[in-house]
């Protein structure tokens, strides 16, 4: 009876000290990769996502954020001299003729359908009337979207001194991107033929160059609804895409692939990785509120618990909200609870994701209750609420720590006691 007590004690100890079985990460032909949640931009998987890399073409999904966000994709505009004569003869381009009369959206299609690097510089100036006050808007654009590896120096993608990115804030610009369902219509389409104009006549086609939206291509991927490609000699291949499945939308993005498919590949990979090592979890209010009020109170706010409400992220399958910890950020709308993996599950969190757990997976929004102005009174008072909040803790450890030492001593006497106690009722039985 002794001997299955302590056995049964064993396995509870031994189930508690488990992990659940993890997703083999995903083999990759390129050097750089990032997974994205495209609704609510957590970083899934990464693979030196934060390196920076020439980016070839997929520079011309900035290009297409800007002018969707800026511009009248019904509106007309001329070529002019400067943006044709600006993009290399032997590179990607539709060949405009200066004085064409173009419509933007025509421009779009030739630009994320057939990549043409004119097509990219005639709508900067369209935008900026030239093309270094685009390159401008889109470091500024690049600075807002929190990209923190990225400099534009063009708007097509050709390789220029001091133009790079990383696939982390390559996918943050197509998340951005792909809140317009025109990023879709474009980069989603295999075949167009341009109108004609006041130069060509109609009937000029041109094809998409990203095989996996081609139902008749190998590496075709049903889930893939938007994509860019890009190459050039020093980016070798790059490529972004939106894909759609039943756990939801992902970004994904791929630099420095040298091998030619390997693109596409990589991408149904991390789609399918995406799928099979993360669910969606709902955290409840239940789930995070006492730690929201406690990390709120030590960042000097005070939140309006009610108007708390649940929030999903994606987690590793097996983890759960007991895996995540919170702090309170300040932020320009009052404070944000930054949601991160707790300390003593990174490095099952690593395991999955390739990254270290404590970067915020999600920043979520707090309702403050009888917020004061910086510099009030109630600031001062606040410190020294905080001299006292901080005594209270050291207190509370201090308790802490005695009742378990406490513990620890009544548990040596009180189980010799037991296992006595226990030996003593066999012997009777046998007698």
């Amino acid at each position: 009876m002794g001997k299955k007590i302590i056995a049964c004690l064993l396995a509870a100890f031994m189930l508690c000290g488990s992990v659940s079985a993890l997703a083999a990460p995903p083999k990759l032909e390129s050097p750089s990769a990032c997974l994205m949640d495209a609704e609510t931009g957590q970083l899934l998987y990464e693979l030196d996502a934060q390196t920076e890399r020439p980016m070839a073409s997929i520079t011309k999904t900035m290009t297409a954020l800007l002018i969707m966000e800026n511009g009248d994709l019904n509106a007309s505009t001329v070529a002019s001299a400067g943006a044709i004569n600006s993009v290399e003869l032997d590179s990607t381009r539709v060949g405009f003729e200066a004085g064409e009369q173009l419509t933007i959206d025509e421009l779009m299609y030739c630009m994320l359908v057939y990549s043409a690097n004119d097509a990219a510089n005639i709508l900067a100036c369209y935008l900026d009337g030239s093309v270094p006050a685009f390159v401008d808007r889109m470091n500024a654009k690049a600075a807002e979207l929190g990209c923190t590896h990225t400099h534009f120096v063009n708007p097509n993608g050709l390789d220029t001194e001091g133009h790079y990115s990383c696939a982390e804030d390559m996918a943050r610009i197509t998340r951005a991107a792909n809140q317009y369902p025109e990023f879709a219509k474009y980069s989603g389409t295999v075949y167009y033929e341009l109108p004609a104009d006041n130069v060509i006549s109609a009937g000029w086609q041109i094809w998409t160059k990203v095989n996996m939206i081609k139902k008749d291509d190998p590496t075709y991927d049903a889930r893939v609804y938007a994509a860019k490609t890009g190459w050039t000699t020093n980016a070798h291949n790059t490529f972004v895409a939106c894909g759609k499945s039943e756990q939801g939308d992902f970004v994904v993005s791929v630099l420095g692939c040298a091998v030619k498919n390997g693109i596409f590949t990589d991408t149904t990979a991390l789609f399918n990785y995406g799928e099979q090592a993360y669910q969606k979890l709902t955290v409840t209010v239940d789930d995070y509120k006492k730690a929201a009020k406690k990390a709120a109170k030590k960042a000097g706010c005070k939140i309006d618990t009610d108007a708390l409400a649940d929030f999903t992220l994606r987690l590793p399958t097996g983890m759960d909200a007991d895996d995540l910890e919170y702090t309170c950020e300040a932020a320009e709308t009052g404070a944000q609870l930054a949601v991160t993996i707790a300390e003593d599950s990174r490095k099952e969190y690593a395991a999955v994701t390739n990254m270290d757990g404590t970067q915020p997976l999600l920043r979520v929004p707090l309702p403050l209750k009888n917020a004061e102005p910086a510099g009030s009174s109630a600031g001062s008072a606040q410190g020294s609420a905080d001299t006292q909040s901080g005594t209270a803790g050291l207190v509370h450890s201090a308790v802490t720590i005695v009742i378990v030492v406490i513990g620890a001593v009544a548990l040596m006497f009180v189980l010799p006691f037991l296992l006595g106690l226990y030996r003593r009722i066999r012997r009777r039985r046998r007698k």
